[in-house]
């Protein structure tokens, strides 16, 4: 259940910051080129692509039993960590709520740091690109500006293998209590 909590936690932290307006849209998102932020190689056991994600139980049909609505409530984070120093963070959420189904969906891409010996990583943003939909409509669909973006996040972190052998890092976002596993992807 707090693993629940603390994903929530953070769907509604990203979903914050990714709803708030503003007028300046001119975010590149088609590169990581951020020269004035930190950066560090990542070692080739934390390199990747590592993915945490979660669904509840219960879904949802349309008055006609033959329209399926969806899950009440899923998402999925995943990272990509690269050799040079740069990552991209995925996003995606769905629920369901009063028969409306609303999508959201967002990648952020900038630098990271991890400090293997304190076990700790900090990302740095550099651009995000955010789009909503509500009952297959695209809502709002936008680069963030650089106001909007979460300058630095810090987590800690521990690395090994689920009992099947599966590779994972636990990352814990700073000021929270329980890890998330995000698994190796290949």
């Amino acid at each position: 259940m707090k693993k629940i909590l603390f994903s929530f936690v953070i769907l509604l932290s990203i979903v914050a910051i990714a709803c708030e307006k503003d007028e300046n849209t001119n975010v590149d998102t088609g590169s990581i080129d951020c020269p004035e932020n930190p950066r560090a190689n990542v070692s080739a056991n934390l390199q990747g692509k590592w993915m945490y994600g979660n669904f509840s139980m219960t879904e949802y049909w349309n008055t006609n039993p033959s329209t399926y609505l969806g899950n009440a409530l899923q998402f999925a984070i995943a990272f990509k960590f690269n050799a040079n120093g740069t990552y991209e963070q995925y996003f995606t959420s769905s629920s369901v709520s009063a028969g409306i189904t609303t999508y959201q969906q967002s990648v952020t891409k900038g630098t990271i740091v991890f400090d293997e010996i304190n076990k700790t990583i900090k990302t740095y943003a550099c651009s995000a690109h955010y789009k909503r939909t509500r009952n297959g409509q695209t809502i709002e669909e936008r680069d963030l500006a650089k106001s909007e973006l979460t300058a630095i996040t810090s987590y800690t972190y521990t690395s090994g293998s689920e009992t099947n052998g599966t590779r994972h890092i636990k990352l814990t976002l700073g000021g929270t209590g329980n890890p998330l596993s995000f698994l190796y992807k290949l």
